[in-house]
């Protein structure tokens, strides 16, 4: 009599290898699925804002990484379009954005928004002069 071999088919989760059910979603478990789930929402809400951004954009301005956006590009969960507004500079350095959204880089609009709170700051902790003159209005007769 022969043994017959039985083999399990079993399925690891993409990104923590943990076992999880042949028939689940996208091929992660309970937990990564939520994760991944709450990294693509970000990506939609972004394009929604900036239709036709490139994946290089989204990683500058989300810190999503572009194996990740490419990811969900060969899931067929996003799809690529050609972009004709490349080559974009940024107006206070020159580097080059790949976007036409945004006039700033991400390190320039930070840089500018740091700039802006700290003169933000300095006016609040400037003392307050009274001024002593005041304001009239001046009166015009029109002889007749």
């Amino acid at each position: 009599m022969s043994k017959k071999q039985y083999t399990l088919k079993v399925t690891t989760c993409k990104r923590c290898k943990k076992i999880i059910d042949n028939h689940s979603l996208h091929g992660y478990c309970i937990e990564c699925t939520k994760m991944v789930e709450q990294i693509f929402d970000k990506i939609r809400n972004y394009l929604y804002e900036f239709p036709g951004a490139t994946a290089f954009e989204i990683e500058q301005r989300l810190n999503i990484p572009v194996n990740v956006v490419n990811n969900f590009v060969k899931d067929g969960r996003l799809i690529e379009v050609p972009n004709e507004f490349l080559n974009v500079e940024c107006q206070r350095c020159g580097t080059l954005l790949l976007s036409s959204h945004h006039k700033y880089c991400p390190s320039c609009e930070y840089q500018m928004l740091k700039d802006l709170q700290k003169a933000k700051s300095d006016i609040a902790q400037t003392p307050k002069v009274q001024e002593k003159a005041k304001m009239r209005f001046r009166t015009y007769w029109v002889k007749d």
